[in-house]
């Protein structure tokens, strides 16, 4: 229906207006706690040595009240794990380094893909930090995040998956 009102319709901007409206009420009726524990009981274990790092992600949002999670991917499928373990995504962001992996998160719920062109550093440290301020800046100027919130982060440091709290300043 969408799709046949903003290509043919007579009010296109009106009929996206609308069902934006409708999401973010949808939205607002979905218990996230209750969500998130239905999925924690039922979640296979063993899980991957991944995975909990996202369920880590999901309660340090919720303890902060986040208003922003970040992650640093270079292939995309860690953003996605997160992206369904998370479920109150609107102001999700992540930083990409591949176009069309960009384009492609597009269609995952939450999802904010922002492409960085990656630097040449002396260490994978430099550019991890050099990232993180990049994105933060943009998510700024944006308007996922103001000074004072707080942001979750997760990057890899060679093997180890690293979630780190923020502020921004």
């Amino acid at each position: 229906m969408l799709t046949g009102e903003t290509t043919a319709g007579v009010y296109p901007e009106l009929t996206v207006q609308t069902m934006a409206r409708i999401c973010k009420e949808a939205e607002s009726a979905v218990n996230y706690g209750a969500t998130f524990k239905r999925i924690m009981q039922t979640h296979p274990v063993p899980m991957s040595p991944l995975e909990p790092s996202f369920f880590a992600i999901h309660a340090a949002t919720n303890s902060v009240g986040a208003a922003l999670i970040l992650v640093l991917t270079r292939g995309g499928s860690t953003t996605k794990m997160v992206a369904n373990l998370t479920f109150k995504t609107e102001n999700f962001d992540w930083l990409c380094s591949d176009e069309a992996l960009a384009r492609h998160s597009l269609i995952v719920r939450g999802l904010v893909p922002v492409l960085s062109a990656g630097s040449i550093k002396a260490s994978d440290a430099e550019a991890t930090k050099e990232a993180l301020v990049f994105s933060l800046r943009y998510a700024k100027e944006k308007g996922f995040c103001k000074v004072g919130d707080s942001v979750v982060a997760l990057h890899r440091v060679g093997a180890a998956s690293v979630i780190k709290m923020l502020t921004i300043k």
